[in-house]
């Protein structure tokens, strides 16, 4: 079936329309405004598609031809600049010839025609609309306005309570500040018509108005100036009136400026004169910046003082040199700002604006999320013995990070505003990567730094504050009852985190470069194998010590007896664990040595003691003595509450050559058993002397032989000495047997002495 021909003239010319529609949107040239295309015939749009692809292509080629500089030398970037700031004088020089015309234009619209009597009747409409905002706001939101100055004179301690509090009182005062601004539109709407000259000024008066408040609401929020005991910040309540009203005279001021020439370009003003005012108004805006850095310099440097902080040279030369910079920095945007408005380089001013926004802003963001950070580490979840000295470190990290992501964006945008096309060079491609990588790798490092102070305050808050270790004494005291089981493993678990967290980081943050973390995790369960089987003593050691924690055999600060060695335990680690001897020496016991351990301060400890008694004693009124004497000790303020059954005596153990050998006991808690010995040891023989009986004394008897006598008269010599006393000689004997008798009878003990650990545990004398 044939087509018809009118059907393929008219598919034709569409198909020339989408060709050109496309042409348009992504070429670099367009039709001109006004310029008449609906009567070309087909051979025509044809033609100019040709045309516009052909400049499309050779544009093209220009842009792909690198140049000397790589892009456009800084040369011709002077020259460019300079060509539109000379264009915009010629401009200026001609709107200034028309200015009067200019001022014409917007009096007569402002007065409607009419002089002054119109000027007065505005004036009037204005008095009207704000009168009729006052009076909704007061109809319909006096409760909120009761109810914020009553939130005013509260006080509290709580961060929270008062973050509810200004938030509450901004939310109310904002609510009606919009009730305000509803009346008031609702009647500039009634009494003006559309377009029309007094609603463009109607409407910017109340927007300035509207947004002179909003500033105020948030002033007050933060500053509190008649509110001491809700504000946020470190300052005195004449500190903050002073402060409140510079934000007021410059928000004031701010609000006018761009008001009034938004509502004068409006009226008629030219646009080269807006570029010739802003400029001068930014430079008076800057000029009560400066006189408010300089005014409340003192103020400032009083928030940012820091009473911890070492006081350095730097410190000082910046507190005292500061204002002299804010003031450079200030003005230096100021003039590439006000050059790039007058040039008509709006996009530049935009970007610059934003780093002097950034400046001004500063210092309150930087005191406010101090003062955030000061409430933030009072968290009950981070609240533990030692989180008080790292709390410091932790605010100081957060802080120095905030101050040197403001000071980038300033940066940034101040060199994008001065044309390095910082924007552009974070779109390429490794840029962004970088850009990407960086971002998260500080996310990743901030989160599990999060994360390890959380954990480390719960594991802290269990165990106890570690004080300071005291000295064994000179008599070797020790084995008292150590740390709970939750005190024992605790540390243990949060070293394993620890590694855990460190491992998960680092494999993450070689994620985030860009890094393959599959083989390295293989590459890591294969090095595991082979340590497992080059190491199996240190597995042993390990999975040793797993299973004595399991079974809870001993606790860090407990006196125990392992591998022939005795101490208190010290440290705990993965494969070993260190003693500490009362004697002083220090011990590492890996946990595979370990057959047997002998707990020595569990639940409970019996004392044994022996003493010398005559051959003639009382054994019965020993007993008695030595009953009424544990009786008394239990009735004892300070070690009654830590014996548990009073010392009693066991009777005659053994008989000597020279003494009966007692026996008494008693049963006490672990660590307390040496200071109720020593005290059992002098109590008992104070009662024993009282009665009239004395401990014995070691007897050494030496038989000497008889010497030759012709008369045939025989002669012996008996020397008897006590041990602690001395030697008493009865005849004439040879000092070389004498030293040799005294040392067979001491050598037991003194051998005793010498050794750190005795092969028998009930009779370590310690």
């Amino acid at each position: 079936m044939p087509v018809p021909e009118r059907f393929t003239h008219r598919l034709r010319a569409l198909t020339g329309w989408l060709l050109m529609s496309v042409v348009l949107l992504f070429s670099h040239h367009s039709v001109a405004e006004g310029e008449d295309i609906s009567h070309l015939t087909d051979a025509e749009v044809r033609q100019t598609l040709m045309e516009m692809m052909a400049t499309a292509d050779d544009g093209a080629g220009s842009e792909n031809q690198p140049d000397a500089g790589g892009q456009s030398s800084m040369m011709e970037q002077v020259q460019q600049t300079s060509s539109r700031f000379e264009q915009s004088l010629a401009q200026l020089k001609t709107s200034l010839a028309g200015w009067d015309q200019q001022q014409q234009r917007i009096w007569q619209s402002l007065s409607a025609e009419q002089g002054w009597l119109g000027i007065g009747e505005l004036l009037l409409w204005v008095g009207a609309m704000l009168l009729a905002g006052v009076v909704a706001e007061k109809l319909f939101g006096w409760r909120l306005q009761r109810l914020a100055d009553n939130i005013s004179h509260q006080n509290s301690d709580n961060w929270v309570t008062t973050l509810s509090y200004l938030s509450l009182r901004m939310v109310f005062n904002a609510i009606g500040i919009g009730v305000f601004g509803l009346g008031a539109l609702v009647l500039a709407l009634l009494v003006t018509e559309a377009q029309s000259s007094w609603r463009s000024a109607l409407l910017a008066i109340l927007s300035m108005m509207v947004t002179v408040r909003l500033v105020m609401v948030l002033a007050q929020a933060v500053l509190a100036p008649h509110a001491k005991g809700i504000r946020p910040l470190a300052l005195h309540c004449r500190q903050a009136a002073r402060i409140y009203w510079w934000v007021f005279a410059f928000s004031l001021y701010y609000g006018a400026l761009v008001n009034g020439i938004g509502l004068a370009v409006a009226l008629g003003m030219e646009p080269i004169m807006v570029q010739l005012l802003l400029p001068t108004a930014g430079l008076v805006l800057n000029l009560m910046v400066n006189a408010f850095v300089w005014n409340q310099r003192a103020t400032i440097t009083q928030m940012f003082s820091n009473p911890d902080a070492r006081d350095t040279n730097l410190k000082q030369v910046v507190v005292q040199s500061w204002p002299i910079l804010a003031s450079i920095w200030l003005l230096s945007l100021w003039m590439l700002w006000g050059y790039s408005i007058f040039v008509g380089d709006r996009a530049a001013a935009e970007q610059l604006s934003i780093s002097w926004w950034i400046t001004l802003l500063f210092p309150l963001v930087d005191r406010l999320f101090a003062a955030l950070l000061a409430n933030l580490v009072t968290v009950r979840l981070l609240q533990s013995p030692r989180f008080e000295l790292r709390s410091k470190r932790f605010c100081s990290i957060l802080q120095n990070g905030l101050r040197l992501i403001l000071l980038a964006l300033a940066v940034f945008f101040l060199a994008e505003g001065w044309g390095y096309k910082t924007m552009a060079m974070m779109e390429a491609g490794w840029v962004r990567q970088l850009l990407q990588a960086l971002v998260d790798m500080l996310v990743i490092t901030l989160v599990a730094f999060i994360a390890w102070e959380l954990i480390q305050s719960a594991i802290e808050r269990r165990l106890p504050e570690q004080a300071e270790q005291q000295s064994e004494t000179p008599e070797g005291e020790g084995g008292g009852g150590g740390a709970t089981r939750t005190e024992t493993l605790l540390p243990l678990m949060r070293s394993f985190i620890l590694a855990i967290l460190v491992v998960t980081v680092v494999l993450s943050i070689l994620s985030s470069l860009g890094v393959e973390i599959g083989p390295l995790l293989a590459g890591a369960g294969v090095v595991g194998i082979a340590v497992g089987f080059g190491a199996q003593k240190l597995v042993a050691d390990v999975i040793s010590g797993v299973f004595f924690l399991l079974d809870d055999a001993f606790r860090r600060g407990e006196y125990i007896e392992a591998a022939s060695m005795r101490g208190t335990v010290e440290n705990i680690s993965i494969r070993s664990m260190r003693l500490r001897h009362h004697l002083g020496a220090v011990q590492t016991i890996p946990y595979s040595e370990i057959a047997t351990v002998k707990n020595l301060s569990r639940d409970w400890v019996t004392m044994k003691l022996e003493f010398r008694l005559p051959y003639d004693t009382d054994v019965e009124k020993v007993r008695k003595i030595i009953k009424k004497i544990g009786l008394a000790m239990m009735d004892d303020e300070e070690m009654g509450p830590n014996i548990i059954l009073p010392l009693k005596s066991q009777g005659v153990m053994r008989v000597e050559e020279s003494a009966l050998i007692f026996r008494m006991k008693f049963t006490s808690k672990p660590g307390e058993q040496w200071i109720i010995r020593r005290e059992a040891y002098r109590r008992v023989k104070e009662g024993l002397e009282a009665h009239g009986i004395h401990f014995a004394h070691r007897a050494v008897h030496v038989l000497m032989p008889q010497p030759e006598n012709p008369e045939g008269d025989e002669k012996s010599a008996t020397t008897e000495g006590a041990a602690a006393s001395g030697s008493h000689q009865t005849a004439a004997v040879d000092p070389k047997l004498a030293a040799a008798a005294t040392t067979s009878a001491i050598a037991g003990d003194l051998n005793r002495m010498n050794r750190i650990d005795s092969p028998e545990g009930e009779d370590d004398s310690r």
